[in-house]
This record gives C-alpha cells, sequence and structure tokens, in this order.
C-alpha cells in the first residue's frame, strides 16, 4: 500500500519513573515498519533519567517516522496524562498504546492496521501479547491463562458484552498493552470528565458503547510485569494525595489525601462516574440501545461507591444518608402497600451534581406500569407516563402526568428513556417507531419481575425483616406476660 493511501496512526509510550526499561521500548517503537507513523513519547515528569535516555535516542534518531516527545511539566497521573496525550499530541486516525516498560513487535502498527481496514475499523481492536518479568524473560502468567482460556466477548452482541463487562470488570478482557482505538472514539464521547486513572477501560467501554472491537490472536507486544506496574500493589501501602477533577469540586478538595484502602475505591468509582456519563451520552447520540438492566447495574455500582466522597466530605455522612436512603424505600413501599401510590424518585444517595438519572417516560398506565414505578431503580427519574389509551391523556396515573405518543413524539429530545411496561412490547415497539418515529435506542423493555412484583427485592426483604423482627418482639412479650400472669 502507498505510503499516502495509509491510514496515519499514532503510536503513543507512556513513560513514568521507567529508566530501566525505557531504551528497549523507545528503540522498538522506532523500529517499527509501518509506513505513516507519528511516534510519541511523553514523560509524566519522572524524577529518575527516563527523560535524559528518551532525549538522546531522540537526537540520534535518523529515521522515517515522525518524532514527538514530551516531558510534562508536573505529575499529571495516568487519567490526565491520557487526555494530553489524546487531545494534544496524537494526530493519528488510530491510536496504538504502548508503556514505557513493554517491547513492541516491529510489524505490531502494520499487522493492527490489517485486520483493522479487514474487520472493517471497529472502534477498538486487541491482539495477542507474551508476558515478561523484570529481565525481560518470557513466563506464563495470569494474563497468558486468561488470554487462553476466556470466552470470546470481542463476537458477542453489545448488550451480553456490557453486562459481561459490568459483572466482571477485572481483569479487563483486553488490557492496554495490547490495544489500539480509534481517535474519533475519543471525540465523539469527549474529554472523560471524571479522568479515570484506567485508560484501556475507558476505551474498552467506549467501545461497547460504539462500534466495537475486534480480536486476533497475533502476538505483538511483550508486556512486562513487575513490581512497579500501575496495576503492582506496593507491600507498605501508604496514604496517597490523588488529584481531584472539577466534576467533583463541590465533594472533595483538591487534592485530597486518600487512606490507602480507599485509593483504588476512588479510582474505581471515578471509572464507573465516567461510565455512566458515556453511557448516557451513547444513548443521546443512538450508538447503543438503552437496557433497563445495563442501566441499573450500573448505577447500583455508583450508588455505592458514592459513600466514599461521603465518607470524606463529612463523618457520618454516609451511614446517615444510606439510612435515610432505606427508610425511604420502605416508607414508600408502605404507602404504596395501603394504597397512597403516587410516585416520588427516592435515590437521594446520589444527590449530586456531578451526575444524573435518565429522564424517563413509563409507556403503559396500567398495573404494569404501577408495578414499574415502584420497582424502577435510581438509573431512572420517571417524568411521565404514555399510553394509548386516549381516554387518560391529560390525566394523571400514580401522581404523573399521562401523556400522549404524539406528546412522546414531541418531547423526545428531553427523554432519554422509553421503559415499555408491558408484555406487548413488540408490538408497542412497532407502533412508536413505526407510526411515531420515536428512536428504537431509546426503548427498553421493563423486566418481567419488574412489572409483576409489588416492591423492589431489597424493600421486600428489609419489609419482611422488619415484620419477622416485630413479630418475635411481639411473640417474646406475650410469652413474658404470660409467665408473669403464672409467677403471680
Amino acid at each position: 500500500m502507498i505510503m499516502n493511501l495509509l491510514p496515519k496512526v499514532s503510536l503513543f509510550v507512556f513513560c513514568y519513573q521507567q529508566a530501566d526499561f525505557i531504551a528497549q521500548a523507545l528503540t522498538a517503537a522506532l523500529a517499527q515498519d509501518y509506513g505513516n507513523l507519528q511516534i510519541i513519547v511523553s514523560d509524566d515528569s519522572s524524577a529518575d533519567d527516563s527523560y535524559t535516555i528518551v532525549q538522546a535516542l531522540a537526537a540520534e534518531y535518523q529515521g522515517p517516522h515522525q518524532l514527538t516527545i514530551n516531558r510534562n511539566e508536573q505529575n499529571l497521573g495516568i487519567g490526565r496524562h491520557f487526555i494530553h496525550i489524546m487531545e494534544n499530541l496524537a494526530q493519528g486516525e488510530l491510536i496504538v498504546a504502548s508503556a514505557g516498560d513493554d517491547i513492541c513487535a516491529t510489524n505490531r502498527v502494520s499487522r493492527i492496521v490489517e485486520e483493522w481496514l479487514a474487520s472493517g475499523r471497529p472502534a477498538v481492536v486487541a491482539h495477542g501479547l507474551e508476558e515478561i518479568d523484570e529481565l525481560g524473560q518470557p513466563f506464563a502468567g495470569s494474563r497468558t491463562v486468561q488470554y487462553r482460556l476466556q470466552n470470546d466477548p470481542h463476537l458477542w452482541p453489545k448488550t451480553m458484552a456490557l453486562q459481561d463487562y459490568l459483572q466482571h470488570p477485572f481483569p479487563l478482557p483486553f488490557i492496554g498493552a495490547a490495544l489500539a482505538y480509534r481517535r474519533d472514539i475519543y471525540q465523539l464521547f469527549g474529554t472523560p470528565k471524571a479522568e479515570p486513572a484506567y485508560e484501556d477501560h475507558l476505551m474498552y467501554f467506549r467501545a461497547l458503547l460504539s462500534d466495537g472491537l475486534y480480536f486476533f490472536p497475533d502476538v505483538l507486544v511483550k508486556y512486562r510485569r513487575h513490581s512497579n506496574n500501575f496495576t503492582a500493589k506496593p507491600a507498605q501501602p501508604q496514604p496517597k494525595s490523588l488529584p481531584v477533577p472539577a466534576l467533583y469540586a463541590a465533594w472533595l478538595q483538591n487534592p485530597t489525601l486518600f487512606q490507602p484502602a480507599d485509593v483504588g475505591i476512588f479510582r474505581l468509582h471515578q471509572l464507573t462516574t465516567q461510565q455512566w456519563l458515556d453511557y448516557g451520552h451513547a444513548i443521546k447520540a443512538g450508538t447503543v440501545a438503552v437496557e433497563v438492566g445495563v442501566a441499573t447495574e450500573l448505577w447500583q455500582q455508583l450508588h455505592w461507591r458514592h459513600r466514599l466522597l461521603l465518607k470524606y466530605q463529612r463523618p457520618g455522612a454516609a451511614a446517615l444518608s444510606s439510612f435515610r436512603h432505606g427508610v425511604s424505600q420502605i416508607f414508600s413501599a408502605c404507602c404504596w402497600q395501603f394504597g397512597y401510590k403516587k410516585y416520588r424518585y427516592h435515590d437521594h444517595l446520589l444527590g449530586a451534581s456531578y451526575v444524573k438519572p435518565l429522564r424517563t417516560v413509563i409507556f403503559a398506565a396500567g398495573s404494569g406500569g404501577e408495578k414499574a414505578l415502584a420497582n424502577l431503580g435510581g438509573a431512572f427519574v420517571v417524568v411521565a407516563v404514555c399510553d394509548n389509551n386516549t381516554k387518560l391523556h391529560g390525566g394523571r396515573f400514580c401522581g404523573l402526568p399521562v401523556i400522549s405518543p404524539k406528546q412522546l413524539q414531541d418531547r423526545i429530545e428531553t427523554i432519554d428513556c422509553i421503559v415499555v411496561a408491558s408484555t406487548y412490547y413488540h408490538e408497542i415497539k412497532a407502533t412508536l417507531t413505526e407510526q411515531w418515529a420515536i428512536p428504537a435506542t431509546k426503548l427498553s423493555r421493563a423486566p418481567f419481575s419488574c412489572i409483576t412484583r409489588s416492591f423492589p427485592s431489597g424493600v421486600t426483604a428489609a419489609l419482611s425483616s422488619a415484620f419477622i423482627i416485630s413479630t418475635a418482639l411481639l411473640t417474646l412479650l406475650v410469652l413474658s406476660a404470660l409467665v408473669a400472669l403464672v409467677l403471680f
């Protein structure tokens, strides 16, 4: 293929405190046999000789590739460093990732491009790898076993791959050392406001929300495993000061000193927050169909991790908010049970500005819709109920306005999700999409349990527990009274 017809590719090499390995990594990068290549070496303010070595190798380089070297004036951390590279340095249509301690095969970029073009230019391309130790000796570690035994998530439908990832996010099916991704996919979703440190998870998830991924088994990188890897756990962890994104400005100081056990939790919080933001963006863009199960799982993870922010904001806040949330759910369930069926959004634990629930319309003003209002979790804030029955239009259902399909069509730009609370899902979907031009990606089918169960399982369990405890206490009081009567 003629060079000017080749897609431009940017191969970036992350570098931080890797003076022992960076020469090997950069030499392998410069030896790539691909024609239209930008090589970026970006050092994140290393305190060792990493950048000095990079400068020396760059000064000697006389090859065909466009070489860009960068040194951050201050340490940005992986999340902000990745953003800086993607938004200020990378020029390629396809981005190939590499670390300052890994070694690329000379044909790595060319083989990736071949497979990428042949597979229809997916959002992400992954390939095989070989694990090596500090001395460069190969060994069959955990990633080798994983790649050999795991199923084929790249072959699954989007919804299945998303659900599997959310249930089993670690280890990532295809790790960052052996990934390439389209730059326009990064641009489609925009700057990750939560600045997650896991750039491979960020791009893998965005691929699942857009044009998918492709895997081929060629071993094209030597992935070095040693005690200074980002994912390696230190023998004696210490409190760590982490930069806090502006997204969390109302909740945490920047920077915040986290205790050792909370460092990983906060980083996962950043990742989950960004995934929720990206999921909402993908729904609006129409690149993924909303699914009740996926949205609920993501929100539950975010709900759980939000407690860490409360913990660092003020002592006791997490416990108090959790208690309020539980009481609110049980109170709503009791009101529902005794006939006061008025919808009220009760996920107050996430009463924060950095994320918003999906603006939702329930379709079906009947028993299924009633139960869906009681069962849908905090991921969905219901703003109206839609129904085909003209007699109901303009009225109210469980405290919410009932609108017609025409009104739904008129307001569709302000609605994220339409949950169909009926077993006639396909007929309703056909009518809404074909007659009223409602985007199919905004339609979701309420799970059967959601439209048949009186309360969410957690509330049901809480009510059952309360009933059992109350019964036990009442029985104990009755027995005590009987014993007292017998004795006297």
